[in-house]
């Protein structure tokens, strides 16, 4: 199983009462070829492109409130998605409070530790549940050498040095870097974790993609648990005052509080 991570903070810069996204789109290998010609295809409909990398995905650049305001955009990204769907990608993401982390201060990365513990989680179960004999290859987005480097031992020290990590064994423990321009999995994660940061944070503008989103979200099929395992988690979440029971926001919160009795999650 191919898995591409990549992630969204807002608002940039980092501040401590912002709200971050680490988001996961999971392709199997058998399709995904086929699948990434059908999103270059796409991108040559919209955008007239001829080669491959000459247009990138880019959430912030397509559905900012500057960039959700084009038509041509929105149906871009929903097209996108909905190709998600026709091809079985199943989308994984985790939100935390930047200052929620600071009490694992003796962590050298507490924030990256946290969500990649909380990711990876989500992607075993989906590879126990779906794929018992597979193993899941994690894609990052690659950002420079000493990034690149304290990101691996991250990665490494949840699946070493953690005993849930040493549980899961249906991850290939050393991740790939890849670099986000010519890699269309990063792109799409890129696109999933932005919508669900900018919602989580109390926009409405962009729910019909990111109802669409949220409808790719690993969920277990499971019928021998009251909360079955599912593929998002979002914690600390405020009630936007004008979300209603429709709002991304209200899911969200309610996401939160069916995670708290997932049996072997956190």
């Amino acid at each position: 199983m191919l898995v591409f991570v990549d992630e969204s903070e807002w608002p940039r810069p980092k501040d401590p009462a912002g709200f971050t996204v680490w988001a996961a789109i999971a392709i199997h290998p058998n399709r995904s070829r086929e699948f990434f010609r059908e999103v270059f295809n796409l991108e040559r409909k919209f955008w007239k492109v001829i080669e491959p990398y000459e247009f990138e995905i880019k959430g912030r650049l397509l559905l900012s409130k500057k960039g959700v305001t084009s038509p041509k955009k929105r149906e871009f990204c929903e097209e996108l998605v909905s190709l998600c769907k026709l091809n079985g990608v199943k989308a994984f993401a985790v939100g935390l409070k930047n200052a929620d982390t600071l009490e694992m201060w003796e962590l050298a990365d507490p924030i990256i530790y946290r969500a990649y513990s909380r990711l990876l989680e989500r992607i075993e179960a989906m590879m126990v549940e779906d794929y018992p004999g597979d193993m899941a290859i994690v894609a990052l987005d690659s950002q420079d050498e000493g990034t690149d480097t304290k990101r691996a031992r991250v990665f490494g020290n949840f699946l070493y040095g953690n005993t849930q990590g040493r549980s899961l064994t249906h991850i290939v423990e050393t991740p790939f870097f890849v670099s986000s321009k010519v890699t269309l999995g990063i792109q799409i994660a890129d696109l999933v974790a932005y919508v669900l940061a900018q919602q989580n944070q109390g926009r409405t503008d962009i729910s019909d993609v990111g109802d669409r989103i949220r409808e790719l979200e690993w969920r277990s099929s499971s019928v021998h648990q009251e909360f079955p395992k599912r593929g998002f988690r979002f914690e600390n979440l405020q009630k936007s005052p004008d979300s209603n029971d429709d709002s991304g926001l209200d899911l969200s919160s309610q996401e939160i509080s069916d995670r708290s009795s997932e049996p072997g999650f956190r």
